[in-house]
């Protein structure tokens, strides 16, 4: 901390020998301790003082929603990239498909029937049982919880209402393994 080393705190001992002498020396060495500690006490007082009124659990949840509202964003910005270079494509295409059409003279027009085109459908998900279907169902408590903002357990609401509550899950696991015992 103060980059003191061995010879200098020897060196600082003798002075202070010197200058207060071997019969005082040990109430001096007492009354520092005593000064240093309450100093130190002071100096965290105020510091937990200074942190409740500036409100730095606030904070720190601010920048933790900015940080995922930063993330949505961008989340966003790729979504819309990635339809705009989709739209281009499909685009693209019929128009090409246009110029194909009016390049071909009116008698010389093919008399077979064109392939419908491939529809462009998202593969479906082997957990995708319903219409209703969300990815975000396959994750689970844990992988949704962030270690660097422990206070998001309010976010779950009512313990009584929401089955994925944290305090629920040891509930949870309880039932399945009486239901497995049951059985």
């Amino acid at each position: 901390m103060f980059d003191i080393g061995f010879f200098e705190l020897l060196l600082v001992a003798v002075v202070a020998l010197l200058v207060v002498g071997p019969e005082r020396l040990p109430e001096a060495i007492r009354t520092t301790a005593r000064w240093w500690s309450g100093l130190k006490r002071t100096l965290q007082g105020a510091r937990e003082e200074l942190e409740r009124e500036v409100g730095a659990d606030d904070i720190r949840r601010e920048l933790h929603n900015e940080r995922i509202l930063r993330e949505i964003e961008e989340s966003r910005r790729e979504m819309e990239r990635t339809f705009n270079e989709a739209n281009h494509e499909v685009n693209e295409s019929l128009q090409q498909q246009l110029e194909e059409d009016k390049s071909q003279p009116d008698g010389s027009a093919k008399s077979e029937e064109k392939a419908p085109a491939k529809s462009l459908q998202e593969p479906e998900h082997p957990r995708a049982e319903k219409e209703d279907y969300l990815p975000e169902q396959d994750e689970t408590v844990e992988e949704l919880q962030d270690p660097e903002y422990p206070e998001h357990w309010h976010d779950f609401g009512d313990p009584e209402l929401n089955p994925d509550h944290p305090e629920n899950i040891p509930k949870e696991i309880e039932k399945e393994s009486q239901q497995e015992k049951d059985k």
